[in-house]
């Protein structure tokens, strides 16, 4: 246990060091993340998709908020969808922007969450939002969670709408907004999906606030079974028998990955609780105080000895020979008289 708290708070200091460097990196890797799978997965027009123009953007989103983020990905998709149909780029824009209006303003500082629910669903670990949000936030993290789900879902109905409408007229307009509504709001594994990860988000962080021991691990564990028995239920709800390989791998390798992170981010030592007592004029306070496991990085002293320094010493102590003890004061002294 003892060499992974040394290389945590190796990790945590470089973190702190070099932090300003370390976050733009790592937005810059996620947004040109998004941006490229926008462009695999919907991408129609080769100069928004070329390698140049996603690196601007990508850098444009490392040194701006993640609001913006969500902004180009956003334009981006528009962009790409306009190239294959005007009707539907006007109904994504709609529908997004309904979004906005209605959840995504509530929470402009979590826009990550809503690019990270599609990156990690084409990745097959889209339960790593529900289980992480619950414990590193709080409920209010449903709606870009949920905003997230919409996204995806209406991105994958929109590539099906796409092939529907190659040789439609100006008259089928009205046929394809039906279409594409209907997909969406009838689509019972999307209600499902934002109902199962909502109840997760509120499972893991009503857990994780409880006065018990290990209670943020227990809630991740928890927080993965309600995802792997929520699904489960579902499939049955819904008449689709899914992947349930797929969902329990996918839950299990979500909750170790949260785990992981919940190591780097904060760990407990629970042999050392306290409990203490106080009052003030209106209250009076029982307070448990659980120590945070904190390992000071053994440092590395390297001395140098050259050639010249070893023949010194040696000629000294062969002159000397009783000196020993008093060497390196009686040394030093002697060498300084002679370079006089």
């Amino acid at each position: 246990m003892m060499p992974l708290l040394v290389f945590r708070e190796r990790v945590r200091n470089f973190y702190q060091k070099y932090n300003d460097f370390i976050l733009p990196g790592l937005k810059f890797i996620f947004a040109f993340i998004a941006f490229k799978m926008i462009n695999t997965n919907i991408g129609n027009d080769e100069r928004l998709s070329s390698l140049p123009v996603v690196l601007i953007l990508s850098l444009l989103s490392a040194f701006t908020p993640s609001s913006i983020m969500v902004l180009l990905a956003t334009g981006l998709a528009v962009l790409q969808i306009y190239f294959v149909s005007n009707i539907l780029s006007v109904i994504v824009i709609l529908i997004l922007l309904i979004l906005y209006l209605l959840f995504a303003r509530f929470t402009p500082s979590m826009g990550y969450v809503i690019l990270a629910v599609p990156i990690l669903y084409l990745l097959k670990i889209p339960y790593i939002i529900p289980i992480l949000m619950g414990l590193i936030s709080s409920p209010i993290a449903i709606i870009p969670m949920g905003c997230g789900v919409i996204v995806y879902y209406l991105f994958q109905i929109v590539k099906s709408a796409a092939t529907l409408q190659i040789n439609m007229t100006i008259e089928d307009t009205l046929s394809l907004y039906t279409y594409v509504i209907d997909n969406l709001l009838k689509n019972k594994q999307l209600i499902m999906t934002i109902v199962i990860f909502s109840l997760t988000i509120v499972v893991v962080y009503t857990i994780r606030r409880m006065r018990m021991d290990y209670s943020s691990e227990i809630a991740i564990a928890a927080g993965a079974l309600t995802g792997i028995l929520g699904f489960f239920m579902s499939y049955f709800f819904v008449n689709n028998t899914g992947n349930i390989v797929g969902l329990i791998f996918g839950t299990i390798v979500s909750a170790i990955i949260v785990f992981v992170i919940h190591f780097f981010r904060m760990t407990l030592d629970y042999s050392g609780v306290e409990h203490t007592q106080f009052e003030d004029d209106v209250y009076y306070y029982y307070v448990k105080a659980v120590p945070k496991i904190t390992v000071t990085t053994p440092q590395r002293n390297i001395k140098h000895i050259s050639g010249s320094n070893m023949d010194r010493e040696r000629r000294y102590r062969e002159s000397n020979p009783y000196e020993d003890e008093d060497y390196d004061e009686d040394y030093d002294e002697e060498y300084e008289d002679t370079q006089r």
